[in-house]
């Protein structure tokens, strides 16, 4: 398959920038370190905050920093300067659908990320027994939802890129991200949040991208509700994949060039 070169020429650009890969490491270790600190601290007094234990919370937030860099916004996507420099004719003019050719690009960069960064993150959280690792089926599962919320991560940034195409600027787009991986449960499981603002991020689709995986993986999703919970992510992965054909179908019509 064609687009499987751009996932590894991606994949393997990673591997050039050394200094960059180490720095990041060191800093995700640190970041992991810091998280666990915290919670402990904020724990120290309770054993449930919102109904989340303590091993359940730190399930939640370590195996978020392990899939950290595989979920988080594809750096290379970025459609808005594509536009303004005029650089969005050269990947027009390609034999290949460039949202499908960014998806498979933008996979290997989060696939490098997850093995360079992720994975050593992992390890030393198994080694040092501060990861609680579920049983095969759920780490099966979660892998699954992983996939799925990796599609409704990079649709959700395709969708915001290609509202420049309308606004000429991707400045104002850029800036509502933060809400997003807000509702989306990066920051806080979405218990965390006051009863009105969970109802509107369990209607809305970004819970699929952080929440929904590290929820299976932590056990706040109960065995029995994990299928609804698949079923839920498949549902808005789909919707977002449907959006993106969509808009991207009529942008082109609307792309006006201010350089090149």
């Amino acid at each position: 398959m064609k687009y499987l070169q751009y996932t590894r020429a991606e994949f393997m650009r990673g591997l050039r920038y050394r200094a960059n890969y180490w720095a990041t490491l060191c800093s995700s270790l640190m970041v992991t370190v810091v998280q666990w600190s915290l919670w402990k601290a904020v724990y120290s007094n309770t054993s449930s905050i919102a109904g989340i234990s303590l091993p359940a919370m730190m399930s939640y937030v370590l195996m978020g920093r392990v899939t950290a860099g595989f979920l988080s916004e594809p750096a290379n996507l970025r459609l808005g300067p594509r536009v303004r420099n005029g650089t969005i004719v050269h990947d027009l003019v390609k034999p290949a659908d460039l949202h499908i050719q960014l998806m498979f690009q933008c996979l290997g960069g989060a696939l490098f990320r997850l093995a360079s960064t992720g994975l050593p993150v992992f390890l030393v959280l198994l080694i040092t027994g501060t990861l609680r690792i579920p049983d095969s089926k759920t780490a099966a599962v979660f892998i699954v939802s992983l996939l799925m919320s990796y599609i409704t991560l990079f649709s959700t940034s395709f969708v915001s890129g290609v509202l420049t195409f309308y606004t000429k600027s991707g400045v104002g787009v850029d800036h509502m991200y933060t809400l997003i991986e807000l509702l989306s449960g990066l920051y806080l499981p979405l218990q965390f949040l006051p009863g009105w603002l969970k109802t509107i991020a369990d209607w809305l689709p970004f819970k699929a991208i952080h929440y929904i995986p590290m929820a299976i993986w932590s056990g706040l999703t109960e065995p029995g509700e994990i299928v609804c919970s698949l079923a839920s992510q498949l549902i808005w992965t789909a919707v977002m994949v449907l959006l993106c054909r969509a808009i991207w179908s009529g942008a082109v019509r609307h792309l006006t060039i201010q350089g090149g």
